[in-house]
């Protein structure tokens, strides 16, 4: 594959070919269904740094300097001029960077062996033996662009626009009434847009993430939300075509576009390959073509109330769960806490964004109540997985206070302890009894032991246990311990993780019930922002598991 010897995805170096041996390919890259027409491509799209240099300078002049050195050189070789005009502007660019400042341009312009390889790639994707289609950059620039906004795990598979979830027949036959009434009247497209809040959003409600069928979902990316989409064809908005030459129009496109992706994914995806060799595609613009009849749904001028009711609602429950399981697979792992609190505060930006596109659509409210919030117990832990408590480093924190309660002042995790960083309800009480007493009394185990038992009672709280209360008031006055400041560390890093835990599982079960979808993403984001808080009060204090704090260590169970 050509990818491997350029070390460069092989969407992206089609797409530079077809710029390289036709330059008219790039008016396949520009969006004039805007009021100011521009590229859609951007050169951030690549992944390969020097193919989006290289796709830079052609937009910039290389196109029409590569025109003028072929009439200057009509006998020469076609492909060598062309690398030659594109290195010349190339050059040019990497000079204007060196001289802002940029030292990998400066280091490229000293370096023969980086413009030697440079220019012989480009010379071979100027040939006219290059395996791409000028007439399909459009979807070659597609999939470039839909690769960089969908990473893959998988090389050279541009990306997974959604995963499946419960679905049947029924749905998909609803979902696809939505996509056919934009097929026999693009227009219908006008009602998905609205005016999101971030300008980074796409301006339609609907989105492919939406969709049950990941085919349904890449359909509705080609034909209304991605890059370069359907209804922005010539074809969409000929008055001279009948609605079924529209239509076939944009199925073409559409399914072309399926194909593309299922081509560059098949390297690392034996169903895409499947589905390339099963002439899948073809069979799915069958469906496309009897979904875009007028009689397909009852009115196809309902399109956005069949969307609300039969796409979007039914998808923000999945969607939700997969917040909550982003913050058990990343939030829980050995990361920060700093790192654990952006996860969390990104997922409250995407229950955001998710609460503005279900609010901008054209929602049924009927029949929908609004009941109270339903509160979840802290799950308990399956055998084998992690509880995020840690009861030896809760005595060891109060023996060490209570020897020297001056620490809760000194700056440090020690200060920044909370009630809730203690698990055991013995451990609570004695905390908030040291933080609520003078210094010297706090020092004074009979004392301190009577205050957390008055605390206890004053909130209602079951009796305290004597024995776990007089073992840490003993291993106090016996053993010499090391400040706090360590434990106490891994003390609020067990309660961030155990907060976001909890908020985890609460959402889980949550999507899992039959809620209005708005009540579902309000009580999540409540959820998420409790755990949030506390993951950014306390992202300074992120230390591992204490070392044990004396090699003489007594018994304070």
């Amino acid at each position: 594959m050509n990818n491997d010897q350029y070390g460069a995805p092989q969407h992206e170096l089609n797409v530079l070919s077809s710029l390289l041996r036709d330059s008219s390919a790039v008016d396949q890259l520009v969006d004039w269904n805007r009021p100011d027409p521009q590229y859609w491509l951007r050169p951030d799209h690549f992944k390969s740094a020097w193919l989006g240099d290289a796709y830079l300078a052609l937009l910039s002049g290389g196109l029409s300097d590569i025109e003028q050195r072929l009439q200057a050189f009509p006998n020469g070789d076609p492909a060598q001029v062309t690398a030659d005009a594109v290195i010349a502007r190339m050059g040019i660019l990497y000079q204007q960077r060196a001289a802002a400042g940029d030292l990998s341009a400066q280091a490229a312009l000293n370096s023969p062996e980086y413009w030697a390889g440079v220019h012989n790639a480009v010379r071979q994707m100027a040939q006219p033996t290059w395996p791409a289609s000028v007439e399909h950059a459009r979807h070659d620039a597609y999939v470039t662009a839909r690769a960089a906004q969908h990473p893959s795990t998988t090389a050279n598979v541009p990306f997974e626009l959604t995963r499946g979830r419960g679905y049947d027949s029924d749905a998909r036959m609803k979902e696809l009434a939505v996509i056919g009434a934009i097929l026999n009247n693009p227009a219908r497209a006008q009602q998905f847009r609205y005016t999101p809040s971030s300008p980074d959003s796409s301006p339609y409600w609907l989105q492919p993430q939406d969709f049950g069928d990941p085919a349904t979902a890449e359909i509705w990316d080609a034909l209304v939300t991605g890059p370069d989409p359907a209804i922005a064809l010539p074809a969409a908005s000929d008055p001279n075509l009948t609605p079924e030459q529209r239509a076939t129009a944009m199925i073409q496109h559409i399914t072309t576009r399926l194909d593309y992706n299922d081509y560059h994914r098949s390297t690392g995806d034996n169903a895409a390959q499947e589905r390339l060799d099963a002439n899948a595609n073809q069979i799915i613009a069958t469906y496309l073509a009897r979904a875009s009849a007028p009689d397909y749904s009852p009115n196809p001028d309902n399109a956005a109330g069949y969307a609300v009711s039969f796409i979007l609602e039914p998808s923000i429950p999945a969607a939700v769960e997969d917040l909550a399981g982003r913050v058990r697979d990343y939030g829980l792992s050995d990361a920060s806490l700093y790192q654990v609190g952006l996860e969390l505060s990104t997922n409250e930006h995407a229950l955001d964004q998710l609460a503005e596109r279900l609010d901008a659509a054209p929602r049924n409210l009927a029949g929908y109540s609004a009941p109270e919030p339903a509160k979840h117990a802290p799950p308990k832990q399956p055998e084998g997985q992690p509880s995020y408590t840690s009861r030896p480093a809760e005595r060891r924190v109060l023996v060490s206070l209570m020897q020297d309660p001056s620490q809760l002042h000194q700056a440090g995790p020690t200060r920044s302890l909370a009630e809730q960083d203690f698990t055991q309800p013995e451990h609570r009480y004695l905390f908030k009894a040291i933080q609520s007493l003078p210094p010297h009394v706090a020092q004074d185990p009979w004392l301190l032991t009577n205050q957390a038992h008055k605390l206890a009672r004053y909130d209602g709280a079951p009796a305290l246990d004597f024995e776990e209360l007089n073992n840490i008031g003993y291993a106090a006055r016996t053993l010499q311990v090391p400040p706090a400041g360590q434990a106490a560390g891994h003390l609020v890093t067990m309660t961030v993780r155990r907060t976001a835990r909890d908020a985890s599982t609460a959402v889980q079960a949550a999507a899992q019930q039959t809620h209005d979808p708005r009540l579902l993403i309000d009580q999540s984001r409540e959820q998420f922002q409790q755990a949030t808080h506390e993951a950014l009060r306390y992202h300074q204090q992120s230390v591992p598991e204490p070392n044990q704090y004396s090699t003489q260590q007594a018994n304070v169970a």
